[in-house]
């Protein structure tokens, strides 16, 4: 059930954390998008650096939240793993929470973690004695009577906080106020919530130092509930320092210390007197604990704002257990646990400073330009053939203007015009032809040059065009008449050299498409052997069968499909 619980947890956090690429990404290094310099500037216009979630979903280091706050609009989204133990019962308490959070036209978020499994091992053995330093009941989970409780869902936290200061609106610091409330989700047969409600606020202050390292100080006080049955602390002031380096680097280390000190050193039964499974009884006052609680992590956050974290927490100062009173084999030095997170959080915002208005610069008096461009139509021309020429100048001053037209070869009808005729030579090639503008007032002269394509004049091939020669039905074999067809065009390619034919052998559609193809090729190869036979040479002849695939005529009436068992042929001149 454990592992179950915090693989849903952990695939939960990763799909949420993919979602949110469409967000804008956390910067890991200096910010190099411009933003305006103004704080009314819009967060879109603004660029962000790194940051995380704490465990109760606000930003922050890890469990020191710090005075920066999402920005307007975007989210993030969390799964942590805490471990705490405590001195009484030798206890460890596992939480596994999932949180998110969203911003609020900059200047706040809400946020909220829920647990989604709690669980607690009771270590020590009888389950209860008389000592009240350790032997005795846990003010905050004084219900637990077993040595393991099981996957419980833990407790619902709610909260808001509130910036005051930011380092983006150019404050020297980020200062906040943050107010959360628990709201007893938990189970509470198995003594994993006291069953009543606790309201919080905290002073939180916050830097960046020189762009290197994030450093956040909270305090602030609980007002507690005090479980039915029990006189326990209804108030605890709670604190904490941290700090995370590189602050823009994608691996930070983070280092913390936090805590809090409960309103009253002792908690009393005042009800039923807690029993535990081995039917051993708790002493009527228990000692509470001031937890203090050092962390030190490592985090890798991407630049698309997912990050994943490991550490260890030291409860401070660490006690040895009482080894006559427990069957661990580890009875001192044993009071941490194993940090875990995953998330996404899409990063806080910076200043970015707004770029100077550039110094105006004397402009210097223009010179005057003059520029001509020429054009051709058309631009390809055969020998012989004319073309018309024109030039387009512009002048910076409107100076007057005058031309002249140059060639390799070809003449100009006027050389000086800023249109005319230019009339191609004799050859083919290309001719490049120049212009040349004058502006005598201002010395000032400007050219362009275009090509123009003379090609040969085409010539005119004479059109061949031969019956078809027809077949009787599942014939090959060439019919009389075919002969004089044949002969036409042997005459023609004796006339012509440059003649080719390409045959092809088509039938009717009755019969089986290979059969047709294989008598479709009988019937070109037919043809072809006529005419090598009367001295057309073979590489001047091509075959090629159709079959019935390209009848000419309708294969649906029988005095039309026999017209469809032809050869044809099909002049190429090359």
């Amino acid at each position: 059930m454990t592992a179950i619980r915090t693989s849903i947890l952990a695939a939960a956090c990763l799909t949420l954390s993919t979602a949110a690429l469409g967000q804008t990404p956390a910067s890991s290094s200096t910010p190099s998008t411009p933003a305006a310099a103004s704080p009314s500037s819009s967060s879109a216009d603004t660029a962000t650096r790194s940051a995380t979630t704490t465990f109760f979903g606000d930003t922050g280091l890890w469990y020191v939240p710090t005075g920066e706050v999402l920005a307007n609009g975007k989210w993030s989204v969390s799964g942590y793993r805490r471990g705490t133990n405590w001195i009484q019962g030798y206890t460890n308490v596992a939480d596994f929470a999932g949180t998110f959070a969203y911003g609020i036209k900059d200047r706040a978020e809400i946020f909220g973690s829920f647990l989604v499994d709690t669980r607690i091992d009771r270590d020590i053995r009888p389950l209860f004695t008389s000592d009240p330093s350790f032997g005795g009941v846990i003010d905050r989970y004084p219900r637990v009577n077993r040595q393991w409780t099981g996957d419980n869902i833990g407790d619902l936290y709610i909260g808001a906080k509130v910036n005051l200061w930011s380092e983006f609106r150019q404050n020297p610091a980020a200062i906040a106020i943050r107010a959360t409330a628990k709201i007893p989700t938990g189970k509470l047969d198995a003594g994993v919530t006291t069953g009543k409600p606790d309201i919080g606020i905290d002073f939180i202050v916050s830097k960046e130092a020189a762009k290197k390292i994030d450093l956040s100080g909270y305090g602030g006080y609980e007002f507690r509930g005090s479980p039915d049955g029990f006189d326990a602390p209804t108030g605890a002031f709670r604190w904490g320092a941290g700090a995370a380096f590189p602050s823009r680097s994608m691996l930070r280390v983070n280092a913390e210390l936090s805590g809090d000190v409960a309103s009253k050193d002792s908690v009393t039964i005042t009800g039923t007197s807690v029993i535990g499974s081995d039917l051993s009884r708790a002493p009527l006052t228990s000692a509470t604990e001031n937890i203090s609680r050092a962390t030190l992590g490592l985090t890798f956050q991407a630049k698309n704002g997912f990050f994943a974290s490991g550490g260890v927490s030291w409860n401070m100062p660490t006690l040895g257990r009482n080894g006559s009173f427990t069957d661990e084999p580890s009875v001192t030095g044993d009071y941490y646990d194993m940090q875990f997170r995953i998330g996404f959080h899409p990063g806080v915002r910076v200043y970015v400073a707004p770029v100077p208005p550039a110094t105006p610069q004397p402009v210097a008096p223009a010179r005057p330009t003059l520029t001509v461009k020429a054009a051709c139509d058309p631009c390809t021309v055969e020998v012989l053939k004319t073309s018309t020429v024109t030039a387009t100048a512009q002048s910076s001053n409107s100076c007057q203007v005058t031309y002249r037209w140059s060639a390799t070869t070809g003449t100009f009808a006027q050389v000086t015009a800023r249109s005319t005729v230019w009339t191609a030579p004799g050859t083919t090639g290309n001719v490049p032809v120049t212009v040349t503008a004058m502006c005598a007032a201002d010395n000032l002269t400007a050219t362009d040059t275009v090509n123009i394509q003379v090609i040969a004049a085409p010539v005119i091939q004479q059109q061949y065009v031969f019956e078809d020669v027809y077949f009787d039905f599942d014939r090959y074999s060439l019919r009389p008449e075919a002969t004089r067809v044949l002969d036409e065009a042997i005459a023609a390619m004796r006339a012509t050299p440059t003649l080719r034919l390409e045959i092809e052998g088509h039938t009717c559609n009755i019969g089986t498409a290979e059969y047709n193809l294989a008598l479709g090729d009988r019937r070109a190869t037919a043809v072809r052997d006529y005419l090598s036979s009367r001295g057309v040479g073979a590489e001047r002849l091509h075959t090629v069968s159709y079959g019935e695939e390209r009848p000419k005529y309708d294969n649906a009436r029988e005095e039309t499909r026999r017209l469809n068992r032809r050869a044809a042929l099909v002049v190429n001149l090359r």
